[in-house]
């Protein structure tokens, strides 16, 4: 037991895409902490083979299928979850699928697909869970499952899924204001690579959303990655703490990403000086032309 048990333990957890990968590691990280959880995918069959591992730590899991797309879907998760523990304590919103390859080469459907789940799939959850949770009182979370690729500051083959994680970042980032008064701590989950089966996102793509798009790089587990334990790890001492960001990716590639972030702030630099130079320059040409008059 850790110095975290007494924050977490007899509080439920619902963690969305939560049948495999980062999403099942968080649930069995929470689990060994004493938290009930909740364990919601769109692979119903899958939620329940991590809830009966949850349950193997002790503590009480529910298996619920979910499509996070999906408004009524996602309300009938929050009645369930209600309805099984009395209340929920922390909603980690993790559900995410990625696609790799050229904007040029990605259609509306590749968009409309990546936004209907990373984006309003972690909307639909606030809105259902979020008006639950504010009754409350007591200690209260939220953690969204963002990407270190919202800080990338050249995110080519990347361009729809950075565009999806970069809504989640500036939304959570907002969410800490707003909900600070109600109590609530909200926390921005921003993995790497990690090991999981992200690039195989499509095994889940519905009919509507049009064809298969090209998977560049395989469909296979992620290599030199990260595990999504030690990813949960990190997640769950963030949350903990209610830290505003959580960065989780492989030790080799750390210094890598340090070198990205202060290219996107450079970038960001060069932009207000090169346009703070522009305008005293017109200044300085007006005041010459006032002059000349």
């Amino acid at each position: 037991m850790s110095r975290f048990d007494d924050r977490l333990a007899g509080r439920t957890a619902v963690v969305t895409g939560a049948a495999s990968g980062i999403g099942a590691a968080l649930g069995a990280e929470l689990g060994s902490h004493g938290m009930s959880v909740v364990v919601a995918d769109v692979d119903g069959d899958g939620a329940e083979r991590t809830a009966e591992s949850v349950r193997a730590l002790g503590v009480r899991a529910l298996g619920v299928q979910v499509d996070v797309a999906d408004p009524g879907s996602v309300e009938n998760l929050a009645q369930v979850s209600y309805d099984e523990f009395g209340s929920v304590e922390l909603l980690c919103n993790n559900a995410g699928v990625l696609l790799l390859g050229n904007l040029t080469d990605s259609s509306m459907d590749d968009w409309r697909w990546l936004s209907s789940v990373n984006v309003e799939g972690m909307l639909n959850c606030l809105y259902a869970f979020l008006p639950r949770m504010r009754r409350q009182t007591g200690w209260r979370h939220v953690m969204n499952t963002s990407s270190t690729h919202a800080f990338l500051p050249d995110p080519a083959f990347t361009g729809l899924y950075t565009a999806a994680k970069h809504a989640i970042l500036g939304l959570t980032l907002g969410m800490r204001s707003e909900l600070a008064p109600d109590g609530i701590g909200v926390t921005a989950l921003c993995p790497g690579q990690a090991a999981t089966r992200i690039l195989d996102s499509q095994r889940n793509r519905p009919a509507e959303f049009g064809r298969r798009a090209a998977e560049p790089f395989g469909t296979e587990v992620i290599p030199m990655a990260i595990e999504p334990g030690d990813v949960a790890r990190l997640a769950v001492e963030g949350i903990v703490r209610n830290a505003p960001i959580v960065f989780a990716l492989p030790e080799h590639s750390h210094a890598q990403f340090r070198e990205q972030v202060r290219d996107l702030w450079r970038m960001a630099d060069d932009a207000l000086v090169g346009s703070t130079d522009a305008f005293v320059g017109d200044l300085d040409e007006e005041r010459a032309h006032r002059v000349d008059r």
